[in-house]
């Protein structure tokens, strides 16, 4: 009774410690015009669409555009979201209204640190210091603090995805079938993601089944009741196939293997190196977007990382935890590695797979009680991951504040 009472008072001071160091980030951000986008366009950091965002989703007139095939539901919610806003505080500048996004979605960005370290502790079943030590460095990734303030649909993605691999372990079919329809609106491919997660998750095939046709039905009903209904059915076809011809990439092996390290573990944790334009080489002196280089010391620990992972996968295939994080972590290595989709922005999609890696790491961990000394050496790695990364956001950030100047 003791140490839970302890472990109750720890993790409540872990928590209060990353609400407080988010809203220092916040006002910090206040004071260096990150939020104010007025002479700004889509695309100056990374490829994120923050400023269609905030004046086309986040409107009192609802957004018609073609973007309803991608993100259906959060169109609609966003439309909510500045109705309510309006109601409560009347007619805000551009500038308070994405201060206002940016505080709810540091709220979501929280509760999906507070999922991950339920599924550490309860499903996978690691010690308070091991979970604690994931989840902070889940919560400072440089890829989680950016699409925590930067008006996107990600961080959404993240924490549903969080809750869906917490609920489907759990059997819980009724809140995991809300989830789908929830992934799939608010991008639509999430849908995969989250069906890949409930078909891996356990519990009998006939429960699996119904929860996937229950969550698709949810979806469609939800998007047929909705303003967004005309747009999405009449184009979602020829829609998706067009973005899948815009945005896929065509290099050449070794470039797409660079490409792929740097993308999914270089920027989704470390601020690694950047050129002047967007991915796309739009914009040349008025953005910012990664390259596939980075710090001698980030490409090191990103190394290291990856030989965890494939450990994990190696040591415990017949490990049921194992199969859900796997699975999506290889769906998303298909997409965005060998099919190419998205890969030259391939940031964008860093928190559609992170959680994905830190379970990896979290089952591995979990593994290692009877081997002291191998637990004790991972846990030193990734505190020094921890201190990198805080000190590569430091320097990401200051960059990204001083290019807004």
């Amino acid at each position: 009774m003791r140490e839970q009472a302890s472990n109750r008072k720890k993790t409540i001071i872990l928590f209060g410690i990353l609400a407080a160091a988010y809203v220092g980030i916040f006002v910090l951000l206040c004071q260096n015009g990150f939020f104010d986008v007025s002479g700004s366009h889509n695309d100056r950091f990374f490829s994120a669409d923050e400023k269609y965002y905030v004046e086309n989703f986040y409107s009192t007139v609802m957004d018609t555009s073609s973007r309803i095939i991608k993100h259906p539901l959060l169109i609609v919610f966003a439309h909510w979201f500045t109705l309510a806003e309006t109601a409560v505080f009347g007619s805000v500048s551009a500038l308070h209204h994405y201060m206002l996004i940016a505080c709810f979605q540091m709220v979501c960005a929280w509760l999906s640190s507070v999922y991950l370290f339920k599924l550490l502790r309860e499903t996978y079943r690691m010690t308070w210091c091991d979970a604690a030590l994931l989840c902070l460095l889940y919560g400072a990734a440089f890829s989680t603090l950016f699409y925590t303030f930067a008006a996107e649909s990600y961080i959404f993605s993240a924490l549903v995805l969080l809750m869906t691999y917490y609920y489907a372990q759990k059997q819980r079919g009724l809140i995991t079938v809300v989830l789908g329809a929830l992934a799939a609106g608010i991008t639509v491919t999430n849908a995969v993601l989250w069906a890949v997660i409930v078909l891996c998750s356990g519990g009998t095939w006939r429960h699996r089944i119904k929860v996937l046709v229950g969550g698709g039905l949810l979806f469609c009903a939800l998007v047929a009741v909705l303003p967004v209904r005309q747009v999405f059915y009449t184009n979602i076809i020829a829609g998706g196939l067009n973005s899948a011809n815009n945005y896929s990439d065509h290099f050449g092996l070794l470039e797409t293997a660079r490409r792929v390290f740097f993308v999914f573990f270089g920027s989704t944790f470390y601020f690694i190196d950047t050129t002047d334009c967007s991915p796309f080489g739009d914009y040349a002196g008025d953005a910012l977007s990664f390259v596939p280089s980075g710090p001698m010391i980030a490409v090191i620990l990103g190394l290291i990382w990856v030989i965890i992972l494939v450990c994990a996968a190696a040591n415990f295939r017949s490990e049921p935890l194992l199969w859900a994080p796997m699975a999506v972590l290889a769906v998303n290595l298909v997409l965005h590695g060998v099919i190419q989709y998205g890969l030259k922005e391939g940031f964008l999609y860093s928190l559609h797979h992170m959680p994905a890696q830190i379970l990896l790491v979290g089952l591995l961990m979990k593994k290692m009680t009877k081997h002291p000394i191998r637990k004790r050496g991972m846990q030193v790695f990734l505190i020094i991951n921890l201190l990198v990364v805080l000190v590569l956001d430091w320097v990401g950030w200051d960059m990204m504040l001083a290019s807004i100047r």
